[in-house]
């Protein structure tokens, strides 16, 4: 990969630290490309921001949340490549240009292995890592490759992906081509982004709440 992984902070986990607790891995990748502009823009900066403060008023979710937010809009940026609450300083996301999402996902990939690599090394245990995909359009890039490999992983039980489609349209039958399991979400308004984000909240603070994966399932 890049340099950037060269380079990547992953946060104060000093040897005194590092076994208070077991971590559970939360990466966030975003739609922020033109079509999201307005309404939808808004009402997701909203409800991340919402949710990035649960996660820090919330003594077991600040504990064990380790956060990465990836952006594709126009190119895809790393806003934060798995840090702990206190170090994320969220300014909001502005929408424009293409939706290079297979690119994202490939970014999402690398950046969990270096992650858990770096969990390893450390002796930290961590549940089993959550991804949350989020587009309202059609993929501008080469996606195929990086779906298949989100697909093995998620099949081989290594991540658990939850993919929501914004808006009306978005393309579900490419979502899914990510998510073999669960069916793409689809939110219309600002009553599903607040429901999504107060769902991965309580996924935060307890990895084993399956809250998120039944209302997917539509049995919440």
């Amino acid at each position: 990969m890049r340099d950037f992984f060269d380079e990547l902070d992953f946060g104060d986990y000093s040897a005194k630290t590092i076994k208070i607790s077991r971590k559970v891995p939360i990466c966030m990748v975003l739609d922020d490309s033109g079509s999201m502009a307005g309404e939808k823009i808004k009402e997701l900066n909203k409800n991340i921001e919402d949710f990035l403060r649960y996660v820090k008023n919330d003594p077991k979710a600040g504990r064990i949340a380790d956060i990465a937010i990836i952006t594709f809009g126009d190119t895809v940026k790393v806003k934060w490549g798995y840090e702990s609450i206190e170090n994320i300083k969220f300014l909001g996301l502005y929408a424009g240009g293409k939706t290079p999402m297979g690119s994202a996902v490939s970014e999402a990939i690398e950046l969990l292995k270096a992650r858990r690599n770096y969990y390893r090394e450390n002796d930290i245990e961590h549940y089993k890592p959550i991804m949350l995909l989020m587009s309202d359009g059609e993929p501008t890039d080469d996606y195929e490759e990086s779906a298949k490999a989100l697909s093995e992983m998620v099949k081989s039980r290594e991540i658990k992906i939850f993919p929501v489609g914004i808006g009306e349209d978005f393309n579900k039958e490419t979502l899914k081509k990510f998510s073999p399991v669960l069916e793409p979400k689809i939110i219309k308004g600002a009553e599903g982004f607040s429901k999504l984000f107060r769902l991965l909240s309580s996924s935060s603070s307890n990895p084993e709440d399956d809250s998120l994966e039944k209302w997917f399932r539509d049995e919440a």
